[in-house]
C-alpha cells in the first residue's frame, strides 16, 4: 500500500524528487506503526522523514509491505529506500552495493518478564513473545531444538499485556518501546528486563538505499545540520 508525503517548501522554485519508501507493515509505536486497514504511516519514523523531506526538497511515497515482501521488493529494484534496515541483518542474502545512512536511532533489544521470574533458570522460559511481523532469529536454535515456542502480538501493547497476564513467560521488544508503553498503562515496574536470555546490548536503525547512494549522503548531512531538530522529535516520542 503507499502513502504520501508531499512537502515544497517556500521559496523552492522546483517541483520536489520524488522517491519511493520502503516500510514495514509493523506496529511499533512509537518508533514506527503503519498497520492495515489504511497501513497510515505514523511514528518518529515518519516526522524524521517528513522533515528531511521538506529542508531538502523532496515528495515521498511510503510504500508499505509485510517484513519479508519488503525485502525481496527492496533487494529486486522496487524501492529506492528502506526503513529500518541494519548492516546485519540477513547479511548473506542481501545484494552487494547497499549505502547505510548514519545510525538514526539507538536502541536495545530486551526480553521483558514478570518481577518474580527474573533469575528463574532460562529453561523455565518456554513462552516467547514477539510483535507479529519480526523474526526471532536470535532464538532459531531453541525453536529448532523445541525448547521455545513462540506467541505473537500485533503490537506493543498486546504484547505487554500477554505477558503480565503470565499468557507469555517473556517479551521481546526494544527497551525505549517498553518503557512507553508501560508507562502508558501506569505498569513501570510491572515488567523487568531479564539479560540472561537475551545479553542487553546496543543496536542501531539506519536508511538505506541501493539505487541512491548519494541520497543517503544528503540524508547524513541533514542528521548532522539539524541535530537539535532530530533531538526534539526523540524527546516528542520519548526515545
Amino acid at each position: 500500500m503507499l502513502f504520501s508525503s508531499a512537502w515544497l517548501p517556500f521559496g523552492h522554485a522546483s517541483p520536489p524528487a520524488e522517491y519511493r519508501i520502503g516500510v514495514e507493515q509493523v506496529d511499533y509505536y512509537p518508533i514506527y506503526s503503519a498497520v492495515p486497514p489504511d497501513n497510515h504511516y505514523r511514528g518518529y519514523a515518519r516526522d524524521l522523514l517528513d522533515l528531511f523531506a521538506e529542508r531538502e526538497n523532496l515528495h515521498f511515497t511510503f510504500v508499505v509491505l509485510p517484513v519479508r515482501r519488503l525485502s525481496h521488493a527492496y533487494w529486486s529494484g522496487q524501492l529506492d529506500l528502506v526503513f529500518p534496515d541494519n548492516p546485519r541483518w540477513a547479511e548473506s542474502q542481501k545484494p552487494g552495493g547497499i549505502t547505510y545512512s548514519q545510525p538514526v536511532l539507538q536502541f536495545q533489544d530486551v526480553m521483558l518478564v514478570l518481577p518474580e521470574r527474573k533469575g528463574k533458570p532460562r529453561e523455565t522460559f518456554r513462552r516467547l513473545g514477539f510483535v507479529r511481523g519480526f523474526t526471532p532469529w536470535k532464538f532459531q536454535d531453541d525453536i529448532a531444538a523445541g525448547r521455545v515456542a513462540i506467541k505473537e502480538a500485533p503490537n506493543p501493547e498486546g504484547l505487554i499485556h500477554m505477558a503480565l497476564a503470565g499468557y507469555i513467560d517473556a517479551a521481546n521488544m526494544a527497551r525505549q518501546v517498553a518503557h512507553f508503553h508501560l508507562k502508558r498503562q501506569s505498569r513501570e515496574q510491572g515488567l523487568v528486563e531479564e539479560p540472561a536470555l537475551l545479553p542487553i546490548s546496543d543496536s542501531y536503525y539506519h536508511l538505506s538505499s541501493i539505487r541512491h547512494p548519494e541520497l543517503i549522503q544528503r540524508f547524513n548531512a541533514f542528521l548532522q545540520r539539524e541535530q537539535a531538530a532530530v533531538q526534539a522529535l526523540k524527546a516528542k516520542y520519548e526515545l
